[in-house]
């Protein structure tokens, strides 16, 4: 074989042996947090009582009003917890001002299926463990919102 033929060979190789690699770590996966069995791309998760992971984030309870609430934990590098619940838009605005003054949703998400989001280091740290949390809100055509509340510890 001519050696420009195995660097012909090689090339085609290494990408697919680090694409797999990529898939392993879960770098290739990017699947929303909704797809079936409430997992995320982190891999899976398992429902957990809402206010374990609400106490993660140092928060009591849900907002006055919630519905339909959803909690699951997902464990890779760091910790996360997907709390999902559905709210009117005024019930979010009020917990919002009282739990995270400092959270600011904007409306340029790159989740496609949020129409609002925000990012909140929190300063200092929840005694829960997070960190910082990612919040997404999808509005809803009967004037309320399904909430992704996502505290973690990166």
């Amino acid at each position: 074989m001519s050696h420009t033929r195995k660097r012909a060979v090689a090339g085609p190789g290494l990408a697919a042996v680090l694409a797999l690699a990529c898939l392993g770590c879960g770098v290739g996966a990017t699947a929303p947090a909704e797809r079936a069995g409430g997992g995320d791309a982190r891999g899976g998760g398992k429902k957990v009582p809402c206010g374990e992971a609400l106490r993660f984030a140092d928060q009591e309870r849900l907002p006055a009003g919630a519905e339909d609430a959803v909690c699951v934990l997902h464990h890779g590098i760091d910790t996360l917890y997907d709390i999902r619940f559905r709210i009117s838009r005024t019930g979010l605005d009020a917990w919002l001002a009282g739990a995270h003054p400092g959270l600011e949703l904007r409306t340029d998400c790159v989740q496609e299926d949020a129409d609002r989001c925000g990012h909140l280091d929190l300063t200092p740290y929840a005694d829960g463990g997070a960190v910082a949390v990612d919040l997404t809100v999808r509005d809803e055509s009967d004037g309320r919102a399904l909430v992704h509340y996502r505290p973690f510890n990166t």
